[in-house]
């Protein structure tokens, strides 16, 4: 008997310390930002602040821009841009300032004009303007410091382009970086652990590699998409995620598709279903390894506030929880300290909303290495994808270790009682 209460002891705090570890992921607000806005840009900065540029409200093309302080949950007005501008580019460029390129002032005002912003400073400087103008472009940071900005509409009229140029910050230049094989809109482009970019978008992917300054294939994909999200991976492979997918049927309506990309093999693997469909959606690599896709705009219709998480290693999702409110063309934004930052978008109304909300991960097991550009991928240890789960959902793991002390519990407390009675018997006889 003396040891009967003690054991109890121990289990109940077992169990209290897995409830704790295995606290679940959870929204909350965040301060609104002094602007709503959709369309618009938000980057971490070195210092781990959020600029926050352009965009639209409603009818309006913005030219201000804004800083989120995470540890002071505030945002603050910064300078504004020199052009009013949406559906640009920002680029965070290596030596902390941000590069952003193209947009569009309005119905047929497509921008050419670049501009960077010094957080230092607290000042924009005008830019070299690209060869060609460009709305609804794409742009990553190259390895070597330089920007690939690709696609986009040059006129507003529908009229999009399959060109890209690379942008030096060193000589302030834009040169020619080829031509990719199809007009590209709403695509994505990815820095992959080689140096090269992945391209995902109208017909097949493609990879540009900058010391060619060419394009190749990049292996066939099942979908080909746009308003979609590519993620790397922490193995280095290649999320992609919803968007419109072409099924030639009805147009071009959104998928609950996800296909991954392996550098190695230059090759796809189905990845397990979303569910719900999505474009127009954020997509962000949370430091556990998992990956939180928020909002978008369903097949339906209306923007969603649902939210979920996929877990490379079972190749399944699961729910994350509801935004405030819904939201489509919003940002989001992966914080210093592992939460995630979600900002402005379009909602249930006619216009786009200002507020702001964080996501704060379970408290994570093993942290994953992020690819560091120009690195090689490190080998996958995953077994390949397929359409078919590959093992228990991370959910009902959860859901074991948090009620098992509870179950041994009683087991032990009827093993007390048995050996009690045990011994008192003894003691009589």
């Amino acid at each position: 008997m003396t040891w009967l209460l003690p054991a109890l002891a121990l289990t109940f705090t077992l169990a209290r310390l897995t409830s704790v570890a295995s606290a679940p992921d959870q929204w909350s607000a965040a301060a609104p930002m002094h602007m709503a806005r959709g369309n618009h840009t938000a980057t971490v900065l070195l210092t781990g602040q959020v600029l926050v540029v352009g965009g639209d409200n409603s009818a309006t093309r913005l030219a201000s821009a804004e800083l989120y302080d995470a540890p002071a949950n505030t945002w603050t007005l910064v300078a504004a841009m020199s052009t009013a501008r949406h559906l640009h580019t920002a680029t965070l460029l290596k030596n902390g300032t941000v590069l952003v390129a193209g947009g569009s002032t309005g119905p047929g005002g497509i921008l050419a004009t670049a501009e960077i912003y010094d957080p230092v400073a607290n000042r924009w400087t005008p830019a070299a303007s690209m060869s060609t103008p460009r709305a609804g472009a794409t742009a990553v940071l190259l390895a070597n410091g330089r920007v690939l900005i690709s696609g986009g509409i040059r006129s507003g009229r529908g009229d999009g382009q399959a060109t890209a140029e690379v942008y030096d910050p060193d000589a302030n230049r834009w040169s020619s970086a080829g031509s990719m094989a199809q007009v590209q809109g709403g695509h994505t482009l990815t820095l992959l652990g080689s140096g090269k970019v992945l391209m995902v978008g109208a017909g097949q992917p493609q990879l540009y590699d900058p010391d060619t300054n060419s394009w190749s294939s990049a292996g066939t994909i099942a979908y080909s998409r746009s308003s979609h999200t590519a993620t790397v991976l922490s193995d280095g492979r290649v999320l992609v995620a919803g968007g419109f997918g072409d099924t030639g049927v009805g147009g071009n309506p959104e998928t609950d598709t996800t296909e991954v990309y392996d550098p190695a093999a230059n090759g796809w693997g189905r990845g397990a279903t979303m569910m719900s469909t999505r474009a127009f959606h954020t997509a962000t690599l949370l430091p556990d390894g998992r990956v939180l896709v928020a909002g978008g705009e369903s097949a339906t219709g209306p923007f969603l506030s649902s939210t979920e998480l996929y877990d490379p290693v079972t190749n399944r999702w699961g729910f994350a929880g509801s935004l405030s409110a819904p939201r489509g063309s919003h940002t989001a934004s992966l914080l210093k300290d592992g939460r995630v930052l979600v900002a402005g978008g379009w909602g249930s109304g006619p216009d786009n909303n200002a507020t702001a909300e964080i996501f704060e991960p379970a408290p994570p097991g093993p942290v994953a290495a992020t690819p560091q550009p120009g690195a090689s991928p490190p080998a996958a240890t995953n077994p390949p994808l397929s359409a078919s789960p590959l093992a228990a959902s991370r959910t009902a793991l959860t859901r074991l270790e948090n009620v098992w002390p509870f179950l041994v519990a009683p087991v032990i407390l009827l093993l007390g009682i048995v050996s009690f009675s045990f011994v008192r018997r003894r003691r009589r006889s």
